[in-house]
């Protein structure tokens, strides 16, 4: 067992490294192009942030709640 171990740890090093720089490299993505899909993917995400903060304000304001712990306002199957 501690034989396997040293043997994963001798393959997986140098694998790792060859693997990091080919992902680092230009055969993939550019790093420009991994920048403007992170700026697109942030917006997305803050967009939907603020729809669910807008759909639970809804919620609560339907509801007559003001506490956002409330039970009622939970997605959890009963």
């Amino acid at each position: 067992m501690i034989t396997s171990f040293f043997t994963g740890v001798v393959v997986a090093i140098p694998t790792s490294l060859v693997v990091m720089k080919l992902l680092n490299s230009s055969l993939f993505i550019d790093n420009e192009h991994l920048k403007e899909a992170n700026v697109k993917l942030s917006l997305i995400i803050n967009n939907l942030d603020d729809f669910r903060e807008e759909r639970m304000e809804d919620k609560m304001e339907r509801l007559g709640i003001t506490d956002k712990l409330d039970e009622r306002l939970s997605t959890k199957i009963k």
